[in-house]
Parts: structure tokens; C-alpha cells; sequence
């Protein structure tokens, strides 16, 4: 009995942690710069790119207290291919894609629509978030879903640099680049032509 009284107050104990890092995460000045909550307002005409281009931007060093850069100012539209989608703890659609000539992997975010994302934006958030689970069939949970077969998509959104994670999440492009928020995602009927 011992044993179990001790496996709950650990587990227990972890959550709390974890729901303390959590809020702090998101009242955090890096927290606004991914959902739009900073007063940032986007260009209507996206700069196309590609996930080689956003992997060879040099990384800054960004930690919570890190306000938007200068390179985190550029709406971009980028084509790939859906590898997965899931959504994690913050509640925020984590997809992987992968860049079709190069074969590299980014990881693009839709904001959670119900967080202290900028009220501005909430509706492209909200329609991103659906045409993800129309893509999929169903709504990503925390365990991931893969497309049935090859799925390419159009993506539209901000460039940003997320702070280095002990264990980087899957995906995870090699200077920490990704595309956060998603503003837009259609689906392709085929691959891009490669230039």
C-alpha cells in the first residue's frame, strides 16, 4: 500500500509541475510571438519558401523572455508533405512536414483556438484546425495521426524559432526553425513540381 500511496504522490507531483510549466509557458513573451498575441499584424502576401530555405536561417539564441525577431516578421507559403499531426499538451496542432526535393522535416503549429492566442487571428486558427481533421479524418490526439497515403499541402504562416528542447520533438528542423502560427493549410492533389 505504501508503494501505491508513493507512485500517486509522484505522479501527482509531476502533473503539478507540469501544469506549472505549462502556464508559465504560455504568459511568456515567446508565447505571444507564436500566437499572435503580441500586437504583430501579417502581410497579406506570402513569401514563398521552402523547408531547406527556413532550415539554413541562422538560429538565434531565444529563451521564454525572447520578444518577436526580425525573422519572425515574414508570412511564408510553403509547400510539403503532411507526415503527421498531433496535438500536444498546450494544446496546439504539432504537424510535421517534410520539404519534397531535400527531404528535410520542420514542424508547423496551429495556435489552440480556446489559449491567449490574438483574437484577430482565432478564426484562421479555428479554420486550419479543421481542414487539418478533414485531411486526416479525424481530430489529432496526443498520440499522432499519419495521412492516409502521400498527403502534400500548401501551408501559410509566420516563421519562428522555438527555444531548444532537451529532447527535441519529432520533426524537429536542425536550427529549430518552424512555421508557427499556421495561418492557412489547403490540401494539393499532387505533388510539387520541382524546380
Amino acid at each position: 500500500m505504501n508503494i501505491l500511496k508513493a507512485l500517486v504522490l509522484i505522479i501527482a507531483s509531476g502533473a503539478v509541475l507540469v501544469g506549472i510549466a505549462l502556464t508559465e509557458h504560455t504568459r511568456s513573451d515567446r508565447w505571444k510571438v507564436k500566437t499572435l498575441a503580441d500586437g504583430f499584424h501579417v502581410d497579406t502576401v506570402a513569401v514563398a519558401t521552402t523547408i531547406a530555405d527556413q532550415a539554413a536561417v541562422p538560429c538565434p539564441k531565444v529563451g521564454e523572455d525572447v520578444k518577436r525577431l526580425p525573422s519572425e516578421k515574414t508570412l511564408y507559403s510553403l509547400t510539403a508533405r503532411l507526415v503527421e499531426a498531433k496535438k500536444e499538451f498546450d494544446g496546439d496542432y504539432h504537424l510535421i512536414l517534410e520539404d519534397p526535393a531535400s527531404h528535410l522535416r520542420m514542424i508547423a503549429e496551429i495556435p489552440d483556438t480556446t489559449a491567449a492566442a490574438s483574437p484577430v487571428y482565432r478564426q484562421d486558427f479555428a479554420r486550419a484546425r479543421t481542414e487539418i481533421t478533414k485531411l486526416l479524418g479525424r481530430k489529432p490526439g496526443f498520440l499522432g495521426v499519419h495521412p492516409v497515403g502521400t498527403c502534400w499541402v500548401q501551408v501559410e504562416g509566420i516563421g519562428f524559432f522555438d527555444e531548444p528542447h532537451i529532447f527535441a520533438p519529432t520533426g524537429t528542423a536542425p536550427n529549430d526553425r518552424e512555421i508557427h502560427p499556421v495561418l492557412h493549410i489547403q490540401s494539393l492533389a499532387s505533388a510539387p513540381v520541382s524546380n
